[in-house]
C-alpha cells in the first residue's frame, strides 16, 4: 500500500450483558447512554468520537497520525442491562453492514471495530460473533479485519476466528481504553503496509471469576498480566490478550480466555499453553471476601473517625450500574441512615421523579417522599423522607476521571438531598459512580468527605484508591451478583472460581 492513503473503515457498538439483571436494552438505550458518547453516525460521528475517552477514539487518533483516511459507519454503547433486544441487535448490525458495504465501494482497505465482547440478545448468545461473522460474509479473508474489546469480554472462538487481529483492555478500572483502540489501529495499519497477519492461539480457561476479583491493581489478576508482557518480549510474539470475562452472562462462552498473536506458530502456541497454566494456578487466589452494608457501615464509621485523611469507601458492590445493576437499590443507603453515618455520601440513586420533585422544591426545600427502588423492588423497599434539597444541578459536565476523561456526561438535572445528615445525589439516569465530576458538580469534594459510598465494584478504584483513607467492598442486595455459586445458570459451561458470602468482620 505504499505511495497510496490508506482507507480504513470504522465501527463501534458495546454492550455488557448481564443475564440475571431482570432487565433489557432497547434501541433507545444506545441513543444517549449516561456517561458516553451519544449514538453517532457518518461525519458527525468524527466529531464526537474524536474528543472521547473510547477506544475509537485512540484508533482515530492513531489513523490520523499516520494520514490514514477514515472512513466513518457509526458506534454506539449501551449501560450494561439484561439482554440486547433482539430488534435493537438486528436494527444496529445491519445498519453497520449497509455502512459498511458502502466504504467497501468507496475503497476500503480494512475495517477497525469497537467491541465490548460480552454481549448478548435472546437469539444470539454470542451477539459479537454474529456481528463478526455477518462482516466476513461481506468481506471474506484475507480482508483485514482488527478489533478492540473490552476486558470483560467473553471471548469465542468464532470472534477470534473471523479476526484477522484483537486486543483487549490491560487495566481495571479500565483507563487504557484510548491506547488499547490505537494499539489495534496501528497493527491493523502494519499489516496494510505489508505485515503478515498474525498466528493465533486461544485457550478458554475453565472458570468463572467474580468482577470483584479481577481488578488489576491487585493479584492474583496483576501477576497474570504481567508475565503476558514477559510473553510479550519473545521476538515471535506480537500480543498476548488476557479475557477475564464476564461471568454475570449465562452463555456457553463466559469466562476467562487467553489470545496470544505473533509471527512464530509454535511460540504462539507454547506461550498460549504457558499462560494457560498460570491461570490454572491462580484459580484459588480469586476470592474477594466482602462485609454486609451493616457491617461495612460499622467499620467505615470506627475508620472515619480515626486518624487520617481522605474518605472512607464503601464499593455497593452489587448494585454497581457498570455490570448490569439498576443502580436504584436503597440497601446500603439505608444502612448509612440507619447507623447515624454523619456526613457520608451515596452515589448516586437513580431516579427521575425524586430529581424532578427535588427541582421543583428549589434549593433549601424539603421533599416529603421516598426514593430509588423503582426498578429493583426484589432487592429492597424504597427509602422514605422527609429530604432536604442542598444543591441542584444540570447534570451535564464533562468527565475528569480516569476513565471517562473527555466524555460529555448528560445525567438529566441531578440534586444532592440529605436526611438525618446523611447525603444522596439523586439523578434521572444510571451510571457507575467512578467519575468524581459528578460530586465536584454538586459542590462536593470528595476528599473532603468522611464516607464515600458508591454504586461500582472496581471502576471506582482509578478516581478514589489514591485518596482514600480505606476501601471496604460491601454487599447489599442487587443485581450484580458476588457470589457466583448462588446463581441459576442454565447455559454457561465452566464453573465459578470460589464462592462468596458477606463476612462480619473486614477482609
Amino acid at each position: 500500500m505504499q505511495g497510496t492513503r490508506m482507507k480504513i473503515a470504522v465501527a463501534g457498538f458495546q454492550h455488557e450483558t448481564n443475564s440475571f439483571a431482570g432487565t433489557t436494552a432497547a434501541r433507545s438505550d444506545f441513543e444517549r447512554p449516561g456517561g458516553w458518547p451519544p449514538f453517532c453516525a457518518g461525519a458527525e460521528m468524527m466529531e464526537i468520537i474524536s474528543g472521547a475517552g473510547t477506544p475509537a477514539s485512540g484508533a482515530l487518533a492513531a489513523a490520523n497520525a499516520t494520514s490514514v483516511q477514515v472512513l466513518p459507519l457509526l458506534w454506539c454503547i449501551g449501560l450494561p442491562s439484561g439482554p440486547v433486544e433482539d430488534e435493537a441487535f438486528e436494527d444496529i448490525a445491519e445498519d453497520i453492514c449497509a455502512r459498511f458495504r458502502v466504504a467497501l465501494s468507496e475503497g476500503a482497505q480494512a475495517l477497525y471495530l469497537d467491541l465490548h465482547g460480552a454481549m448478548a440478545t435472546p437469539s444470539w448468545s454470542d451477539a459479537e460473533g454474529e456481528l463478526l461473522a455477518r462482516l466476513r460474509r461481506i468481506a471474506p479473508a484475507p480482508f483485514p479485519i482488527a478489533a478492540s474489546f473490552d476486558l470483560h469480554g467473553n471471548v469465542s472462538q468464532s470472534m477470534v476466528r473471523d479476526c484477522t487481529l484483537l486486543d483487549c483492555y490491560r487495566t481495571y478500572p479500565h483507563t487504557d481504553l484510548k491506547e488499547t483502540g490505537a494499539r489495534v489501529m496501528n497493527r491493523l495499519i502494519d499489516i496494510l503496509r505489508g505485515r503478515r497477519a498474525p498466528a493465533i492461539a486461544y485457550r478458554a480457561v475453565p472458570y468463572l471469576a467474580s468482577i470483584n476479583d479481577q481488578c488489576t491493581f491487585v493479584e492474583p489478576t496483576r501477576s497474570l498480566l504481567a508475565h503476558g508482557e514477559r510473553l510479550e518480549a519473545d521476538d515471535g510474539i506480537d500480543c498476548v490478550s488476557q479475557f477475564f470475562g464476564f461471568p454475570l452472562a449465562d452463555v456457553p462462552d463466559a469466562g476467562p480466555a487467553l489470545v496470544v498473536q505473533g509471527r512464530d506458530a509454535k511460540a504462539v502456541e507454547a506461550a498460549a499453553d504457558a499462560l494457560l497454566e498460570r491461570w490454572m494456578e491462580a484459580e484459588t487466589l480469586f476470592a474477594t471476601r466482602f462485609l454486609s452494608a451493616t457491617s461495612a457501615v460499622a467499620q467505615a464509621m470506627l475508620l472515619a473517625a480515626g486518624a487520617g485523611t481522605g474518605p472512607v469507601v464503601i464499593a455497593d458492590t452489587q448494585d454497581n450500574p457498570g455490570g448490569g445493576g439498576t443502580g436504584d437499590t436503597t440497601g446500603m443507603l439505608r444502612a448509612l441512615v440507619e447507623a447515624g453515618a454523619r456526613g457520608a455520601v451515596m452515589v448516586h440513586i437513580a431516579d427521575a421523579d425524586a430529581s424532578a420533585s427535588a427541582h421543583e422544591a428549589g434549593e433549601g426545600g424539603v421533599i416529603d417522599r421516598v426514593i430509588g427502588a423503582n426498578l429493583s423492588a426484589q432487592y429492597g423497599a424504597p427509602l422514605e423522607g422527609p429530604w432536604k434539597v442542598l444543591r441542584l444541578g444540570s447534570g451535564s459536565f464533562p468527565g475528569v476521571g480516569p476513565m471517562y476523561r473527555g466524555n460529555p456526561i448528560v445525567l438529566g438535572p441531578v440534586a444532592l438531598l440529605e436526611r438525618d445528615d446523611v447525603k444522596v445525589i439523586v439523578a434521572p439516569r444510571k451510571m457507575q459512580a467512578s467519575e468524581p465530576g459528578l460530586l465536584s458538580h454538586l459542590g462536593l469534594d470528595p476528599q473532603e468527605l468522611p464516607i464515600l459510598a458508591v454504586k461500582s465494584s472496581v471502576h471506582f478504584r482509578g478516581a478514589y484508591q489514591e485518596m482514600a483513607r480505606a476501601i471496604i467492598p460491601a454487599i447489599a442486595p442487587g443485581a450484580v451478583e458476588a457470589d457466583l455459586s448462588s446463581l441459576p445458570y442454565q447455559h454457561a459451561l465452566r464453573r465459578p472460581a470460589r464462592s462468596v458470602s458477606p463476612q462480619t468482620n473486614p477482609a
